[in-house]
């Protein structure tokens, strides 16, 4: 096996970014993976003025930046968008969106919990 070369790392930043449609009901959801630098952004989004972590943005911010339309259009501008959607459809494609990102399972949660422990 050889190391990355410097092509070989620009095919992979260049490459497509990962995609996943999720049906629910008559809807078909499609989610397009985070770069690293949205991933930062979502984890900083979280955090409110005191540098604590808002678990109520948690679903709807991820799935805000990952939800896609088959343009590969974001779908909605702002996490705010998202409030009413129906809670049983929010955490299903939360789960998707963690799960395509390689989020593990309690990851941004235990994010939030260290973070809250930090401060106390």
């Amino acid at each position: 096996m050889t190391a990355i070369d410097w092509a070989g790392l620009q095919a992979l930043l260049t490459a497509p970014l990962r995609e996943k449609v999720v049906v629910i009901g008559d809807y078909n959801f499609r989610l397009r993976e985070m770069t690293e630098e949205q991933s930062t952004k979502y984890e900083l989004a979280l955090q409110d003025k005191s540098g604590k972590y808002d678990w109520a943005r948690a679903r709807r911010a991820m799935i805000a930046m990952m939800l896609v339309d088959d343009s590969g259009n974001h779908v909605v501008t702002d996490e705010s968008q998202l409030k009413a959607m129906p809670r049983s459809i929010a955490g299903r494609l939360f789960d998707e969106c963690q799960s395509l990102n390689r989020y593990e399972a309690n990851e941004v949660k235990d994010l939030i919990k260290n973070s809250e422990e930090a401060d106390g």
